[in-house]
């Protein structure tokens, strides 16, 4: 019994390291996808805003990529106007925006084109200028709900912040802006994640990832 009892404090630094490793992993995958989007939602945006592409158009990209890409999640029609919205409503960080000029609008692609490998450089940002660290800590879906329900940039941010801290889940997420969280700060407790073990941080941390791609 005392042997088994004695594994305990490795058997807690492997299992912390492997849950730590992994979110590092899936923290990496979530910056690089919240970066596709915000590319892809930039792309779709000029198009579509700027009525090179025709009414559906989005409609249809999505069928074909469901079609061409068996088995691909995330990029129904629903979820790339939410792409759009993302880099609409983060537009500013792009600060690496070209100017379109004549020239640039006429190498757009047309409704039902593939993505150019051309126009793709010329227009997705390799990098953005984000308002804080935690931008890349949250998933998508929480970005969305963010966006959805907070308009107030300051409110943003905090919410950003508070969800990256705390590792929310969207649940958690929603009750915290229901709660108005972001107006009621000097009442908030203190960081409730670290009085948790480091595993449990790590692994609430990992499923605040989870689901991503639905």
């Amino acid at each position: 019994m005392n042997e088994i009892t004695n594994y305990d404090k490795a058997v807690e630094i492997i299992k912390t390291a492997i849950l730590q490793s992994q979110y590092d992993a899936a923290r990496s995958v979530n910056e690089k996808q919240l970066m596709l989007y915000y590319g892809i939602g930039k792309y779709i945006s000029l198009n579509s805003r700027k009525c090179f592409w025709g009414k559906g158009a989005i409609d249809a990209i999505s069928e074909r990529l469901d079609k061409e890409l068996p088995g691909l999640k995330g990029f129904s029609a629903r979820n790339l106007r939410y792409m759009r919205t993302f880099y609409e409503e983060w537009s500013y960080l792009d600060k690496y925006e070209q100017v379109l000029t004549d020239t640039n609008v006429g190498n757009l692609a047309p409704a039902g084109a593939k993505l150019g490998v051309l126009n793709w450089n010329q227009l997705v940002p390799k990098q953005i200028e984000v308002p804080d660290f935690s931008f890349f800590a949250i998933g998508f879906s929480h970005h969305r709900m963010i966006l959805s329900k907070v308009k107030d940039i300051n409110e943003r941010i905090f919410y950003i912040r508070r969800c990256a801290a705390e590792r929310y889940s969207r649940e958690e997420l929603t009750e915290s802006i229901a709660r108005d969280d972001y107006h009621h700060q000097g009442s908030l407790p203190n960081n409730f994640l670290q009085t948790l073990p480091a595993a449990e941080q790590a692994f609430r941390a990992i499923n605040t990832f989870k689901d991503e791609a639905a």
